[in-house]
């Protein structure tokens, strides 16, 4: 038994280093989902307030449900901007395509305990949000 001392020490620290690198893994997917969620909310609620600007001309002398382009980017981009989280949204697209307005955004997850095995970094999510234009019954 005299040539095994420290043995025990030393695999209990590369267990402590494995059980940090799996507690930074699972927060930092944690994180990651949660951006994610809050993304795909504020790109749905975005699509849902630019699809409601139907261009009335259009719908009027041909029947054809149409967005304003402008008017539905404009008001999904002020509904972006008037999100609490807003602030985590590192780019946005809105598109007006028919009756059908797509809102896709992007944000960055800075890592937070694999920044000690990784170094400094982040992982880029994006969400996808549509709404379609509907005539009044």
């Amino acid at each position: 038994m005299n040539g095994e001392r420290g043995s025990i020490t030393l695999w209990v620290l590369g267990l402590t280093v494995m059980v940090l690198f799996l507690g930074g893994i699972s927060l930092d997917l944690w994180r990651a989902f949660e951006m994610r969620e809050d993304l795909a909310a504020m790109a749905d609620s975005a699509a849902n307030a630019g699809a409601s600007r139907v261009d009335g001309a259009t719908y009027r002398e041909s029947g054809t449900l149409q967005l304003d382009g402008a008017a539905a980017t404009a008001a999904a981009d002020a509904n972006l901007n008037a999100q609490q989280d807003s602030g985590r949204i590192s780019s946005r697209t809105i598109t007006p395509t028919g009756p059908v307005l797509t809102v896709q955004l992007e944000g960055e997850v800075e890592f937070t305990l694999l920044r000690i095995f990784l170094g400094p970094g982040s992982v880029t999510i994006s969400a996808t949000g549509s709404a379609e234009a509907f005539p009044a019954l």
